[in-house]
């Protein structure tokens, strides 16, 4: 008699429902997050198992937990989820036994399950993002207090040689001096840590052929190649270079009624950071590379400048597809074809 077992899974506890290959429930409980108690109260339900849980930040910790006692771990898609199976009353055992029935009924909307290789190049390759967006918040702080104190910057970069030599020289006040010195301080640390994360994500990606082959891509450098892989993870899950773009939320949004077809602006779901690096690639290939600057040239005579930048991202996404699906380099005659 299967178990379908579904998990609200919280950060120091989860909730559990177990139901039969009939629907008929026979176990419901709230369990710590800890690795003995989850084996415990799962060794006590029916072989085999099938476990369920909704993605979150921390569902690699509960399958290394739970995966000794159960023969099948599946992740499902939250919002999947709540269009199969909306209701008005909500709460941890409601979610769970939900699951636990989605399961039994065979409806659930699986999600990927990262393996422990993108696991940990997701963690390193989001670290370097994080590191640069706090430097940009403190170089951001700085030059606040330089336009409290009412002082315009004479160069381009405050951060680069002439720039620091100007702040040392500024009669700034007690306070203004003190946070200006502190952030350049911070600015510095974060420089080190950024450097020592971005020859860890360089050698990475000289050990990696695919990260070979995209960086052929105008725009793609070692560090972009490997947040792109990182976010991708195995490209056999995306049968279509449709499905890839999908999932970056880089396809228009299409509203269909009586027989009337309406595009929207792209959806904002999926993987926001694959979004993100996609947009940052276009930027730079827009500029270096001919045949994606005569493309976008095309295009913006005639469609605004930011649609124009999101319709490069995702031509430049669709070429990332072909080139990690078919072991290939790019190749600028046969991007810029209409």
């Amino acid at each position: 008699m299967k178990s379908h077992i579904g998990v609200d899974l919280h950060q120091r506890f989860c909730y559990l429902t177990a139901v039969d290959a009939s629907g008929k429930r026979y176990g419901q409980a709230r369990v710590a997050n800890d690795a003995g108690a989850l084996q415990a109260w799962l060794g006590q339900m029916p072989r085999p198992r099938q476990v369920v849980m909704e993605a979150s930040g921390f569902w690699p910790a509960f399958e290394r937990a739970v995966r000794p006692e159960a023969e099948r771990v599946v992740m499902v898609h939250p919002q999947r989820v709540k269009a199969i199976a909306s209701a008005r009353l909500k709460n941890d055992r409601v979610d769970s036994e939900i699951l636990a029935r989605l399961s039994q009924a065979d409806l659930l909307p699986e999600a990927w399950m990262a393996d422990p290789q993108t696991q940990r190049l997701r963690k390193l390759a989001r670290l370097r993002i994080a590191l640069g967006q706090q430097r940009t918040t403190a170089k951001n702080q700085l030059q606040a207090v330089l336009h409290q104190e009412g002082f315009a910057k004479p160069v381009t970069d405050v951060f680069g040689k002439r720039g620091r030599a100007w702040l040392g020289k500024l009669e700034l006040s007690a306070a203004g001096r003190m946070v200006v010195d502190t952030w350049l301080q911070m600015v510095d640390h974060l420089d080190g840590l950024i450097a020592q994360q971005k020859r860890e994500l360089e050698r990475m990606a000289g050990e990696d052929m695919r990260a070979r082959w995209l960086q052929t891509v105008p725009g793609i450098g070692a560090y972009s190649a490997m947040v792109i892989l990182a976010e991708i993870g195995d490209i056999a899950r995306f049968h279509s270079k449709r499905a890839l773009a999908s999932y970056a939320g880089l396809t228009p949004s299409v509203r269909e009624s009586a027989g009337k077809r309406k595009r929207g602006g792209i959806g904002h779901h999926g993987s926001g950071t694959l979004r993100w690096i996609m947009l940052q690639v276009a930027q730079v290939a827009a500029r270096h590379s001919p045949a994606a600057k005569a493309w976008i040239a095309r295009l913006r005579k005639k469609k605004p400048a930011q649609v124009a930048k999101i319709a490069l991202a995702r031509k430049l996404l669709t070429a990332v597809w072909a080139l990690l699906r078919q072991g290939v380099c790019f190749e600028e005659s046969v991007f810029g074809q209409p």
